[in-house]
């Protein structure tokens, strides 16, 4: 007589009223999807959005698995957020549709979490109004949820509430400036002292903004630095990256421009890795485009071997070292502090500086005669009418007023009008 084994896998027939011990095992998979949920949050936070994106995908799974609704729905608008940071169109639309999907099928079931990243991704492609009225409609979620006392897991009723008004108030910054800095301040006051986790870092991030578009630099970098110190003692790698693009914004405009670049050369070592930073890495390109443009005739990019000027976008010199030796010592009288802005280098000068050779003329002055050709060639438009490298006196100078800005050298910086020189060696 065969005796029949009965599989250890339960299931729950929609429809059918369960037993006792398929109640447990629901209910067993319920708690581990939402364990999972939070486990893909902290990843995001810590930038580590690939493993972000495969504990929302194994949510989703145990969420399918134990038909909890509320469960499927926060992994779904996780993903979702995570593909609209990455920028990946196809991968949004489809999230979107199934999100949609669930919310039309069971509308009681929809948690707030879902509205909250539903206008996050609206706030990533610019929908300001779209993006309003998602997050309305978490800060009503939250609310209801509070009535049928639902539990908000680590976060209390009052946090949950903030998350959504600070959403709100990123979004006011580019629609409703001035609201967005009186309700700042007022939750400032306010909830300052509680130290509620995210809080107080994207308020103080917000301050700085405003500090910023007033022209307040100086303030500006104090409220981005307290939101540094806020994002870092939360742990949140994720949004520490964004005030790191801010500092950059300020070192730019005033022009600072060598702590400019170490700011976006680090924000480009942490994302290069990963595909998923799409929306920091167009900011990022962004703001390097902005800083290329800004105020400068002649750029030399010791890193990448180009050098830029204002008829030609990109020169590349390789490995010509020498070439970029000469416009370094040239650049430092160009820098000069004082009376003599505009003096420029002798013949012996140049060769003491970049060949640290004694000057012989028999010997050097061909060496030096070439290779200022090959520089003029590279740079001026029309070498027989230069208009950035000129003989002076017994030697050459760059052209009075240039702007010039050396990247990657020992002692870069930025010779601007008149020859004073911004920034310095980072």
């Amino acid at each position: 007589m065969k005796s029949t084994q009965k599989s250890s896998r339960t299931s729950i027939t929609p429809g059918s009223r369960p037993q006792a011990s398929q109640l447990k095992v629901s209910t067993s998979l319920s708690s581990t999807c939402h364990d999972w949920v939070h486990l893909a949050q902290l990843r995001a936070e810590k930038c580590e959005l690939e493993e972000a994106e495969l504990a929302y995908s194994k949510a989703l799974e145990l969420g399918k698995t134990a038909q909890d609704l509320r469960g499927q729905m926060e992994a779904v608008a996780g993903l979702l957020r995570i593909a609209g940071e990455a920028k990946d169109l196809g991968k949004t639309q489809a999230l979107d549709a199934e999100l949609d999907a669930l919310i039309i099928a069971h509308p009681q079931q929809v948690p707030p979490m879902v509205w909250h990243c539903k206008g996050t991704v609206a706030y990533y492609q610019q929908n300001y109004s779209g993006a309003q009225r998602c997050w309305n409609r978490y800060l009503k979620a939250v609310k209801e949820a509070a009535a049928r006392k639902l539990d908000f897991g680590s976060m209390s009723l009052e946090e949950c509430l903030l998350k959504g008004w600070i959403s709100l108030l990123m979004m006011w910054r580019h629609t409703k400036p001035l609201r967005s800095v009186v309700v700042s301040k007022s939750l400032l006051r306010k909830f300052e002292n509680r130290n509620y986790k995210g809080v107080n870092g994207f308020l103080y991030l917000l301050m700085g903004w405003s500090a910023e578009e007033q022209a307040d630099f100086e303030e500006a970098m104090r409220w981005y630095q307290k939101a540094h110190a806020s994002f870092l003692s939360e742990h949140n790698w994720y949004y520490h990256l964004y005030v790191l693009l801010r500092y950059a914004r300020v070192c730019r405009i005033q022009q600072n421009y060598p702590q400019a670049y170490w700011y976006l050369d680090l924000l480009d070592k942490a994302t290069s890795s990963s595909s998923y930073f799409g929306q920091l890495r167009q900011a990022v390109a962004d703001e390097r485009s902005n800083l290329e443009q800004d105020a400068v005739d002649l750029l030399v990019d010791s890193r990448k071997g180009i050098i830029k000027t204002r008829e030609s976008s990109s020169i590349s010199f390789g490995k010509q070292y020498v070439l970029l030796h000469i416009l370094e010592a040239l650049s430092a009288a160009h820098g000069r502090i004082g009376d003599d802005t505009e003096r420029g280098l002798s013949k012996s000068e140049i060769i003491e500086r970049v060949w640290d050779e004694p000057y012989r003329p028999e010997a050097h002055d061909n060496k030096l005669y070439y290779n200022i050709n090959r520089l003029r060639k590279l740079i001026e438009p029309d070498v027989k009418n230069p208009q950035y490298l000129l003989n002076w006196k017994e030697g050459y100078r760059l052209a009075p007023g240039l702007r010039i800005q050396f990247v990657g050298l020992r002692g870069s910086g930025t010779v601007g009008f008149g020859g004073s020189k911004q920034g310095g060696a980072v």
